[in-house]
Order: structure tokens, then sequence, then C-alpha cells
């Protein structure tokens, strides 16, 4: 998107086409909205996508960026929250809440839509980054991830610090890829030949909390070079 300043007209209609952006790539995926849906649905002409952004690919990162803003918020919030009970108990905090906090953007009951989004624009950014998705991981992310490996740490001090930063990356790639998976196929339920459902949401979230708390809490051991 271009850098320089917008005037409040123009600012009101990238904001358009972004909310309108939201809706439609979580409808119909990133890749499965043409440009002239996306127009009609903003009440726009076709010209306002290569004004406000230069193209398809600027819309989705704008849109990494509101949301990865929002959802982040919301998580460090609640993160904050959870540390804060635990001090006042004079208790270590609970990874499960610490971990819930993580996890209930993608798969709580109003993640079908914005949750679901946010993973795929996390996969695209890992398969073909930009500097614009670099820079929203460096400026929404980061600061996150920090923020909760800490907490992890402070949780449970025997697992090295060092440790819950390779625990939190797992953490991550395990729910991002999981939750993105449920677009398309449905290939849980083919190899289960229907006992898991991929789709059953409030499974996904009970499976991906039972299998992350067992791997953040395992015990640390040092392996010795053969």
């Amino acid at each position: 998107m271009a850098s320089r300043h917008n005037t409040p007209s123009e600012g009101a209609t990238q904001q358009k086409i972004i909310d309108a952006a939201l809706v439609l790539f979580a409808e119909y995926g990133i890749d499965g909205v043409p440009v002239r849906a996306l127009t009609s649905h903003a009440g726009v002409n076709v010209a306002a996508i290569h004004y406000h952004f230069g193209g398809m690919e600027a819309v989705a990162e704008a849109v990494f960026s509101e949301l990865s803003a929002r959802i982040n918020k919301t998580r460090t919030s609640k993160l904050e929250e959870i540390l804060a009970r635990a001090k006042a108990k004079r208790k270590k905090p609970n990874v499960t809440e610490i971990v819930l906090a993580f996890i209930e953007p993608y798969v709580d009951d109003n993640a079908t839509t914005e949750g679901q989004l946010l993973a795929q624009l996390i996969v695209k950014h890992r398969l073909s980054p930009s500097p614009m998705t670099e820079q929203v991981i460096k400026k929404h992310f980061d600061p996150m991830a920090k923020q909760f490996v800490a907490a992890l740490h402070e949780a449970i001090p025997s697992v090295p610090l060092s440790q819950m930063y390779w625990r939190y990356m797992l953490l991550v790639s395990t729910v991002v890829l999981s939750v993105s998976a449920r677009r398309g196929s449905n290939r849980l339920q083919r190899l289960s030949e229907g006992e898991a459902d991929g789709a059953d949401l409030k499974a996904m979230r009970d499976a991906l909390v039972e299998f992350v708390i067992g791997g953040i809490r395992a015990p640390h051991r040092v392996t010795s070079a053969p």
C-alpha cells in the first residue's frame, strides 16, 4: 500500500474494502474471491483496489494486519488477567488457562470465520512471506509470543526458557495447521472412517488443548550426543 497520507474519505474507502475482504475471505478463502465480488460487496469501483492497495495481495496483507492487531490484543488482555489472578493468589499461573487464552480465538464459538481466516493468513505468510507480512509478525505477533512464553515458563519453571520457546513454536504450528486444514476436504473424517470429524470445532478444541498441554508440561530431558 502506498505510504502517502490518506484523506478521511480515502481512509473510509480503504476500510470498506478491508471490512468486505474480511467477510468474503472468511467465507470463500483468501484466493477464492474475485476482485469484482470484493468491490461489489464493499460498494466501490474496481479501480479502487488498485488505487488504494495496488492489488489483491496487498488487500490480504491489510486484512492480516487488522485481524492480527485485534485478535492478539484480545489474547494478551486475557493473559494479563490470568497472571493478575495468579499473582493475587500467590500461585503459579494455570497452564490450561494460558493455552486456552492462546487457542480460543481460533476455536471458540465465534472463531469459525475470523479465527480460521487468521490461521490461513499465517500459513500464507509462512509459505510466501512479504516485507509487509514480516512487519505484521514483528509488530503484532512477536511481543505477544514473548508474553506467552514468559507466562508458560512462570507456570512451569522446570522447563528451561530456551526450551519453552521451542514448545511455543510447536504450539503455534499445531494450532494454525489444524485450524487451516478445516477448509476443503475432511481428511480426518476419511482417515478415521467417520470416528473423528475435522468440522467438529468443539472436538478440535478439546483435542488441541489436551495435545498441546501434554507437550508443554512434558518433563525436559537433556539428550547426550551419541
